[in-house]
């Protein structure tokens, strides 16, 4: 793997600064330099015959560096490589959601943040940094970095245990005017003993002219600007070693068209889990969980509507691999596993669904045993279905997924993975075939 000779006299100019202010400013100043590398091997056949099946590695490297210039300001650089091997059928660079997927390095994180405002009651984030809420189903960076602003500001009474997250961010920068796309969430977190809620609105405004595809169509148009905002509000309770957690969402906007009337957004979302787990038995540690998870459709009987519920920020994405409900099929509210383009990123027009279906169900089963204390497995059961279909069946299949996890020392682990995704009858019978995931990984951090 190799780097360009400006990235290489970047990261030396980096590093040496650090150390120079590290040991010229000892006393206000604490550096923290690390890395994480990650091998995994990649074997996929998958679920349409007319695709060839793969196998490739996937090597990421991040590196980073954290230091408190003082006690009111941290500094924060984060530095990524992705590279794949073995995908011989690739005739170009390959194209992701990332700046780079080729082996050179790229900027994933890089800000400052201030946690001591007004009494330590506010902190401030500035730069291009990591954005999750919850579980990542309506926001998540998935390790790519937004360039945002960002204030957590807690509540000045003890009696109110509420905390104000609010973020600006800048996702995509266009040298023409006005085709950016920005990103502004705000979101009120309270605590209660064992009870947690956050009630939440995030709003995107995409002015990239783009194809966009309706739910309850299969002809796509051109979109000049979306505007999408997601409200919601996500509970979770824990009561000893058991949980239940539940979460929903509403969507609202609309998709300008240049020269025909503008589409109204809408649709709704849910999520309802349980789970529980024992720290001791006599066969070690154990646990399991039951999750339903559900995005509206597009109705065919309101053609100036797309209700097809899509939040553009959720979290699909582990280096260049999709992840989500499945191993293989990794499905989110509104987009799956494509295998016609395994590497481009999720749109309307590329959510790995069958022709003319919008709108996933998923229903999840999965127990974890660690019998020994380096030793964790795992087993996992999904069954996915279409909530609108015009062509026909709605059944979009199963999957098994099997795994294991080692850890071989504090600094390496070793993660194994094996699954069977069977397709349902809303795929075409001709085409369809039974598909698997089978992934073999090293993780070192030092």
């Amino acid at each position: 793997m190799t780097f360009p000779i400006k990235t290489k006299s970047f990261i030396a100019a980096s590093l040496l600064s650090a150390f120079t202010l590290h040991h010229q400013e000892a006393s206000a100043t604490n550096l923290s330099l690390g890395a994480d590398y990650r091998l995994r091997a990649i074997s996929i056949e998958e679920r349409l015959t007319t695709m060839p099946d793969s196998q490739y590695y996937e090597q990421r490297l991040q590196a980073y560096l954290i230091t408190d210039l003082s006690k009111d300001v941290e500094a924060t650089i984060r530095i990524q490589s992705l590279s794949p091997w073995g995908l011989e059928n690739s005739t170009s660079s390959l194209s992701t959601r990332y700046p780079d997927a080729n082996g050179d390095l790229w900027v994933q994180n890089a800000f400052v943040r201030m946690p001591n405002i007004w009494k330590d009651r506010i902190t401030l984030t500035l730069g291009r940094q990591p954005l999750a809420w919850g579980d990542g189903l309506i926001l998540s960076d998935d390790e790519l970095g937004f360039n945002a602003v960002r204030a957590q500001i807690k509540s000045p009474f003890r009696w109110l245990p509420v905390e104000l997250d609010v973020f600006s961010a800048k996702i995509k920068e266009s040298l023409r005017i006005n085709q950016d796309t920005d990103l502004h969430g705000a979101k009120v977190d309270f605590d209660r003993k064992s009870f947690h809620w956050e009630v939440m609105g995030l709003f995107e405004t995409n002015k990239q002219v783009q194809a966009y595809n309706a739910g309850a169509s299969t002809i796509p148009f051109t979109a000049s600007k979306i505007e999408r905002n997601i409200y919601g509000a996500r509970a979770k309770t824990r009561v000893k070693d058991a949980f239940i957690k539940g979460e929903y969402y509403i969507q609202e906007g609309e998709i300008s068209r240049s020269t025909q009337t503008a589409i109204k957004l809408g649709g709704d979302a849910w999520v309802i889990g349980l789970g529980a787990n024992s720290r001791k038995t006599k066969f070690g540690r154990f646990g399991a969980i039951l999750e339903f998870m559900e995005g509206s459709g597009d109705d065919v009987e309101t053609s100036g509507d797309d209700e097809a519920f899509r939040p553009t920020f959720t979290s699909r994405w582990d280096g260049l691999e999709r992840k989500g409900m499945g191993r293989y099929f990794a499905s989110t509210f509104s987009d799956v596993y494509s295998s016609t383009s395994p590497f481009a990123d999720a749109s309307s027009i590329n959510d790995g669904l069958p022709e003319g279906t919008s709108g996933i169900q998923t229903i999840h089963f999965g127990v974890e045993a660690t019998p020994w204390a380096k030793w964790t497995f795992t087993f996992d059961y999904y069954t996915y279905k279409a909530l609108k279909n015009l062509l026909g069946s709605k059944d979009l299949g199963t999957e098994f997924d099997y795994g294991f996890l080692f850890r071989y020392s504090g600094l390496v682990t070793l993660k194994g993975n094996l699954s069977d995704f069977r397709p349902g009858d809303a795929f075409d019978p001709t085409t369809k075939q039974d598909a698997s995931f089978g992934s073999l990984e090293v993780d070192l951090h030092f």
